[in-house]
C-alpha cells in the first residue's frame, strides 16, 4: 500500500468513526426527547382525565366506550343525546386533524414554530376552563367537555406525530397491549434489534407510570383546587413549548 493510500485509509477510518459517534449521539438525544414526551404528556393527560371525570361525570377519552352509547341512544330514539355524544367524538377527531394539519403545514412551508400553535390552543383552553370554576359544570354541560376532548385530541396527535406513533398520551389500552408484544419480542431478539425493542418497552412503561402519577396528582389536589387544577397541565404545555424553542 502506498504512503498516500495509507493516509487516505486513516482519514476514512477517522471519518467513519466520527460519523458513527455522531449517529449514536443523535440516537441518544432522540431517545431522551422521546422519554421526556413519554413523561410529560401522559402526566398532563392523567390530570385532565380525572379532573374531567370529577367535573363532568364522564371519562373524556374513552372513545371506544362512547360508540356503544351512541348506538344505544340511536336505537332507543334518543337523538339529542346521541348527537351530544357524537359532538364529543367529532371534537376529539377535530383535535387530531388540527394538530396534524399544523405539523404537515410546517414541513411544507418551512415555518419552524407552527407546530407550537396547537399546544398554545390547548394551554389556552385549559386555562380558560380553570378560570371558569364551578360554572363549567352547570352553565355549559356540553361545551366544556367538547373543549377538553378537542384538547386531548390535540395532545394525543402531537405526541404521536413527534414520536412516529410510538407514544400515546391517553390511550392506555393500546400501550398495555403493545408492551406485552415488546416483552415477548425481547425474548426472541438479540443485538441492536433487542436494544431498540427494550427502549420502546421502557418508553411504554414510562407512559403508563406517568399517566398513573398524573391521575394520582389530580386525585390528591382536585378536592382543594377544583377546576383550578387545569392550570397545571396548561403550565406543563407552556414548559414544553419553551423547551422546543430553546432546543431549536
Amino acid at each position: 500500500m502506498s504512503k498516500w493510500a495509507s493516509k487516505l485509509k486513516i482519514i476514512s477510518d477517522i471519518t467513519h468513526s466520527d460519523h458513527d459517534l455522531l449517529a449514536e449521539r443523535k440516537q441518544r438525544l432522540s431517545f431522551s426527547l422521546q422519554l421526556l414526551y413519554a413523561f410529560v404528556y401522559p402526566f398532563s393527560t392523567g390530570i385532565v382525565i380525572y379532573a374531567g371525570l370529577m367535573t363532568y361525570s364522564v371519562v373524556l377519552t374513552n372513545i371506544t366506550g362512547l360508540l356503544p352509547q351512541i348506538a344505544r341512544d340511536l336505537y332507543e330514539g334518543k337523538l339529542h343525546t346521541a348527537a351530544s355524544i357524537f359532538a364529543w367524538l367529532f371534537a376529539f377527531f377535530l383535535g387530531g386533524f388540527f394538530a396534524g394539519f399544523c405539523v404537515e403545514r410546517e414541513k411544507l412551508k418551512k415555518q419552524r414554530y407552527l407546530h407550537l400553535l396547537p399546544l398554545m390552543v390547548v394551554a389556552g383552553i385549559f386555562s380558560f376552563v380553570a378560570a371558569q370554576g364551578a360554572q363549567t359544570e352547570s352553565a355549559y354541560p356540553l361545551v366544556f367537555p367538547i373543549l377538553i376532548l378537542f384538547s386531548v385530541g390535540i395532545q394525543n396527535a402531537m405526541v404521536s406525530l413527534t414520536t412516529s406513533s410510538l407514544i400515546k398520551a391517553s390511550q392506555m389500552t393500546g400501550v398495555v397491549n403493545e408492551l406485552g408484544v415488546d416483552i415477548a419480542e425481547i425474548f426472541h431478539s438479540e443485538g441492536e434489534q433487542r436494544k431498540i425493542i427494550q427502549r420502546e418497552a421502557w418508553l411504554r412503561l414510562t407512559v403508563m407510570s406517568s399517566f398513573l402519577m398524573g391521575a394520582m396528582f389530580s386525585v390528591a389536589f382536585f378536592p382543594a383546587w377544583n377546576t383550578g387544577i387545569f392550570y397545571v397541565p396548561s403550565a406543563i404545555l407552556i414548559g414544553i413549548m419553551v423547551h422546543d424553542v430553546v432546543r431549536f
